[in-house]
C-alpha cells in the first residue's frame, strides 16, 4: 500500500518555530546563533535520576538544576554575559543509593572522564572559563577530584564549581523551616514551585532518617548507605513546604549565579587567571 503523501501547503509540524527562549541556550540555538553569540563561559548543570520518596519524581534533581541554570543565565545574559548554558547531565554518581530501584548512576571515573572531556571540548570551541552548577548531593567529591585533575593539565580552561544556595547574596534568609538533605521541604518546595502536576501531594509527610550507631562519625566524612539512613528515599518534614518558598529560593540563588557569570565574562583569562 503506498504511503499517504502531506496535502500541499500543509506544514509538517504545528509547533512554533523562531528563536530560542533567551539568548544562550544551547540545545535551542542554530549553528549559526552559536557563532554568532560568541559564548564567554559555558554553564554545565549537573542533575541525577533517582528517587525522591513517595511524593517527588525521580527527575526533580534535574528539573530543578535545570530551572535554576535558566533563570541565571537569562539573568547574566540581559546584563551582557554572553554565557552559554548546556543541557545537564541527568545521570551522575549515586553509588549511596544502590540498593534502591533505578537509581541511575555512573562511576565516580565515569564522570570525571566526562567532565574532563566537556571541558576539552569547551577549549576547543575557543571558551576559557566553565561553571559547574551541581544540583545533586552525591557529586561534590568527584567534582572537585575533577578540578585538580584539571589543573594538572596544560591548555584547558578554568572551571570552578558551585551550588544554588551557596550563591545566595550575604544575609539571605531561608524560608525554609525544616532543614533536610534529601526530597525535604527545601526539594518539595521547588518541585512545587516548576513541576507543582508532579508533586503527589497526598504523599506529603515527616519521612524518618537513620540515626548512626558511632556518634564521632558525625564528624566524619563517609558514604551513607541511603536505604539504611533514608528507608523512604526521603528525609524529614515536608508538609510546610510550598511553592512560594520554592520561588524564594530561585529568585536569591540565580541572582547570586547570574553576577558570578557576569563578573567571570568581563574578567580577562590570561596565565594568572583568576589572579591579578
Amino acid at each position: 500500500m503506498p504511503r499517504a503523501q502531506p496535502k500541499s501547503g500543509k506544514a509538517a509540524s504545528s509547533k512554533p518555530s523562531g528563536p530560542p527562549a533567551f539568548p544562550g541556550l544551547l540545545e535551542e540555538m542554530t549553528i549559526e546563533e552559536v557563532r554568532a553569540f560568541k559564548a564567554r563561559v559555558v554553564v554545565l548543570p549537573l542533575g541525577s535520576t533517582e528517587p525522591h520518596g513517595p511524593h517527588l519524581p525521580y527527575g526533580t534533581d534535574t528539573f530543578q538544576v535545570t530551572r535554576l541554570c535558566r533563570e541565571a543565565v537569562a539573568k547574566a545574559n540581559a546584563r551582557g554575559a554572553r554565557a552559554l548554558l548546556y543541557p545537564a547531565l541527568p545521570i551522575t554518581n549515586n553509588a549511596n543509593a544502590r540498593k534502591l530501584p533505578f537509581a541511575l548512576r555512573m562511576g565516580v571515573r565515569t564522570l570525571m572522564t566526562v567532565l574532563v572531556d566537556i571541558a576539552t571540548q569547551v577549549k576547543a570551541d575557543g571558551v576559557d572559563k566553565i561553571v559547574i552548577v551541581n544540583g545533586h548531593g552525591g557529586n561534590p567529591g568527584a567534582i572537585l577530584a575533577t578540578l585538580r585533575e584539571i589543573a594538572g593539565m596544560d591548555n584547558m580552561p578554568f572551571v570552578c564549581s558551585c551550588e544554588g544556595g551557596r550563591q545566595c547574596a550575604p544575609g539571605f534568609q531561608t524560608p525554609i523551616e525544616h532543614a533536610s538533605d534529601h526530597a525535604g521541604e527545601s526539594e518539595t518546595s521547588r518541585m512545587l514551585s516548576i513541576r507543582p502536576d508532579l508533586v503527589r501531594t497526598a504523599k506529603l509527610g515527616n519521612f524518618p532518617r537513620g540515626k548512626v550507631k558511632v556518634p564521632m562519625l558525625a564528624t566524619t566524612d563517609f558514604v551513607r548507605p541511603w536505604h539504611c539512613y533514608l528507608p523512604e528515599s526521603a528525609g524529614g518534614e515536608t508538609r510546610t513546604s510550598n511553592a512560594a518558598k520554592g520561588e524564594t529560593l530561585y529568585v536569591a540563588e540565580s541572582d547570586g549565579i547570574a553576577e558570578l557569570l557576569v563578573q567571570l565574562a568581563e574578567a580577562k583569562f590570561d596565565a594568572r587567571f583568576p589572579y591579578e
